[in-house]
């Protein structure tokens, strides 16, 4: 049906180009469909982490744990673009004798992003994307005596290492604006067996954390497009 109205609309326009060329009047304007068009998006998300898993022998890293965040995507056609994602998880879950509570864990992701739009004016877009960026994680780590053994006393301590990412997942609009966004994801940090110099001993703790994280995330959350 819609198809036939759009097979009458251009029939209709044929129709009456022809004077409007005689009279030195037309004007040429560019036909788009829906949103198949370039594009902003933006979102926020929440999900929660599984099958986590790191090269450290010491340290026992669980499934689970919440995470939020969001994203900033720029489409050209609504087809191939770039995206910034950054998310947040306030308790990863990780266990050992020498951290206090559970370390936070933060990603910052800049990907290359390709979508497919489907459907009548584009408001489904399946994508995959994917691309390189920072790990960080920060932990309450104990402090050591004259000794070397662990005290009550924690500090703060953080470290980054690089990392990369890769997902796939969809966008689906109610309409030309606003939407919903979900999608599972892989991280993992680079490796790093070398230590830094001059860092203090929890910060060798954290660092032995992050080397070599890597996990799943899925999360969805509410899309806007303009």
């Amino acid at each position: 049906m819609r198809s036939t109205q759009y097979l009458l609309a251009a029939a209709f326009a044929v129709g009456i180009s022809g004077p409007a060329f005689a009279q030195g009047t037309a004007t040429t304007q560019p036909v788009t469909v829906g949103q198949t068009v370039t594009h902003w998006t933006a979102t926020g998300f929440v999900g929660g982490n599984f099958n986590t898993g790191a090269p450290a022998p010491q340290v026992d890293l669980n499934a689970g744990g919440v995470e939020y965040g969001g994203a900033v995507a720029y489409l050209w056609r609504g087809i191939v673009g770039g995206e910034f994602i950054a998310s947040f998880a306030p308790t990863f879950d990780v266990t050992s004798a020498l951290v206090q509570n559970n370390p936070h864990v933060s990603t910052y992701m800049g990907n290359v992003i390709a979508a497919l739009p489907v459907g009548v004016g584009g408001h489904v877009q399946p994508y995959v994307s994917g691309g390189t960026g920072g790990v960080s994680m920060t932990a309450d780590v104990a402090t050591l005596d004259q000794n070397g053994a662990p005290t009550a006393t924690f500090n703060s301590n953080s470290e980054m290492r690089w990392g990369w990412d890769v997902g796939a997942g969809a966008m689906a609009f109610a309409n030309n604006r606003v939407g919903f966004r979900g999608d599972i994801r892989y991280y993992k940090a680079t490796v790093d067996n070398q230590i830094n110099q001059g860092i203090s001993p929890q910060g060798q703790v954290v660092q032995n954390l992050i080397s070599g994280l890597h996990f799943w995330r899925a999360d969805g959350g509410v899309t806007f497009r303009w």
